[in-house]
């Protein structure tokens, strides 16, 4: 709630440090007084433009702080907490206004631009008045307050999981179908390729195999020459181990006579065993090997295939079987994804039926809680002179789904029997546009969601039993929230829990306005003296005893 305000150098206030009580407090003074001006300096904490125009005569600068209590808040907290602008259950908004223009504003001594105050300040203060209604005159805020009247907290709760749910899912289609032609395409170029590897069917380790099958048999009559010619030059007639044959004869008549000679035996027929040996494989090899043109041909002709495809690909024949795998994972991967959207498509249907149906729970609760709102506000018009007056909410289905269901709420006013009903917004009259904002709030007290009402001459055009019933509703507001009255009419004053008066007056060629806390007589003769008209009598004095003590004790 608000605490304290203080103003320098605000059009005629001077100097002003204000203190404010919880409840209802009433703020009066003479026409002209300058209570208007306590609305300014609350409208630049609230965001509103800074108009150069209010600072002072002759000053440089204009200043307006106000201090909030917020320990029982918790959308503020929240709120300051995410901007990196807490303090401890207080906030203290600071707004300065420049005589050459600009301005500068200030959360918890933190700088900030202008639109932070007025989202802050939609939090901390609503104002009705002749021209303003802060959160009355949106749909949306009068959809929550349906909602808040009606205690509805589960049911949006569930509205909202399933709106995400269902909005999530639908995202994703949407990203999978705006890319389908893409994936359409990939498709059909794995599907192609893959085609052209199933043609091939290259297998593992093939390559290196065929290719020296290849060399052998297109070299098969030079490796049967050379090799023939090589067997005969080893094992032939004329070879080498018929020579070392003849050696080992002679080391062996050596051998008789000279043992030393017996190491050199054994080494040279191990030397020919090892000899013959590598000549009968020389021999066989050769052998085995075929002149055959056409497995040759054959070959070659697959060699070629395989040549090819990874010329294609630029890739090495080797590396042709790890990517025949990549194609199949990937076509098999683009095929899921398609399977996919079509699962998408079936939980996105499911999501949206429990969408509705949680929806349609939630339209049935605020039919039932628009219809006890619209007679207890309509009850309080009549009771502060709007006697034929009928408070109506209209609710309408959305085109979209959003986060807090499918309905939109309108408030609308009948101001006479007969006459179809307005949209709250294009209620003509200002007095009244305020006494059936200030009946919404005393319907919604016990619910309300911003600490601090401020009622601009909420009583204009009124007087006399509706002017006292006024008075009651704005101490019964107070006592859920704290309630600021600018009013003319003592019926009203009496019942505030504080009084504050707006007093102009000229001290040395400057005219100044100051508000003071009146104490219990003074509100007797400020009562009086707005009762009472241009002469103020003992008569009147004793009116305004009784209606302030028939106020205070009344409640």
């Amino acid at each position: 709630m608000l605490k304290e305000v203080q103003i320098q150098n605000l059009a005629l206030i001077e100097d002003l440090s204000l203190q404010f009580n919880q409840g209802f407090c009433a703020l009066t003074g003479e026409t002209g007084a300058g209570k208007s001006i306590l609305l300014d300096g609350l409208g630049l904490i609230l965001g509103q433009r800074a108009d150069t125009g209010l600072v002072r005569h002759g000053e440089k600068r204009a200043e307006v702080s106000a201090l909030f209590e917020i320990h029982n808040q918790p959308k503020v907290i929240e709120w300051l907490t995410e901007q990196a602008l807490e303090d401890e259950n207080q906030c203290l908004v600071r707004r300065i206004v420049y005589a050459d223009g600009g301005s500068k504003a200030f959360i918890n001594g933190r700088p900030v631009p202008a639109s932070s105050l007025k989202t802050l300040g939609d939090f901390l203060i609503d104002i009705h008045g002749q021209h303003e209604h802060q959160s009355l005159m949106s749909s949306q805020n009068q959809l929550t307050l349906v909602d808040a009247y009606g205690q509805h907290q589960s049911q949006i709760e569930q509205v909202k999981n399933s709106f995400k749910q269902w909005q999530n899912l639908t995202k994703k289609f949407q990203s999978l179908k705006n890319n389908q032609a893409e994936h359409q395409s990939k498709r059909e170029l794995a599907e192609f390729q893959l085609i052209e590897f199933n043609k091939v069917q290259p297998q593992a380790e093939e390559f290196d195999s065929l290719s020296a099958e290849q060399q052998t048999l297109a070299h098969a009559q030079e490796i049967k020459q050379a090799g023939f010619a090589s067997y005969e030059a080893l094992d032939g007639d004329q070879g080498a181990t018929h020579y070392i044959n003849e050696a080992l004869q002679q080391l062996e008549k050596l051998a008789a006579f000279s043992p030393a000679l017996n190491n050199q035996l054994n080494q040279l027929n191990s030397s020919l065993i090892d000899l013959q040996e590598v000549a009968n494989d020389i021999h066989h090899y050769t052998e085995s090997v075929e002149l055959d043109p056409e497995r040759l041909e054959i070959v070659e002709r697959r060699l070629n295939q395989l040549y090819g495809l990874a010329k294609k690909y630029q890739l090495h024949p080797d590396e042709l079987t790890l990517k025949h795998q990549q194609l199949e994972d990937n076509l098999n991967n683009l095929m899921q994804e398609s399977y996919s959207l079509d699962e998408l498509q079936l939980k996105i249907d499911q999501a949206w039926s429990i969408y509705e149906k949680h929806a349609l729970i939630l339209r049935k609760a605020r039919i039932k809680s628009a219809e006890a709102l619209c007679i207890s506000v309509t009850e309080t018009m009549q009771t502060l002179g709007m006697q034929k007056s009928e408070f109506k909410i209209e609710l309408n289905s959305l085109e979209k789904p959003t986060l807090t269901g499918l309905d939109r709420i309108d408030f609308l006013v009948s101001a006479n029997p007969g006459q179809p009903a307005k949209l709250l917004s294009k209620v003509a009259s200002g007095g009244e546009l305020s006494r059936i904002s200030l009946a919404i709030q005393v319907a919604c007290g016990q619910i309300a969601q911003i600490p601090t009402l401020i009622f601009d001459e909420v009583d204009v055009g009124i007087g006399g039993g509706v002017a006292e019933i006024v008075g009651q509703k704005m101490r019964q507001l107070g006592q859920h929230c704290q309630t600021l009255s600018i009013t003319h009419l003592g019926q009203v004053a009496a019942y505030g829990n504080q009084h504050l008066k707006v007093i102009k007056h000229t001290h040395e060629n400057k005219t100044i306005t100051e508000v003071n806390e009146l104490s219990n007589s003074e509100r007797v003769e400020e009562i009086a003296r707005m009762i009472g008209g241009l002469e103020i009598t003992e008569q009147t004095i004793k009116h305004a005893e009784e209606l302030l003590m028939r106020a205070q004790n009344q409640i």
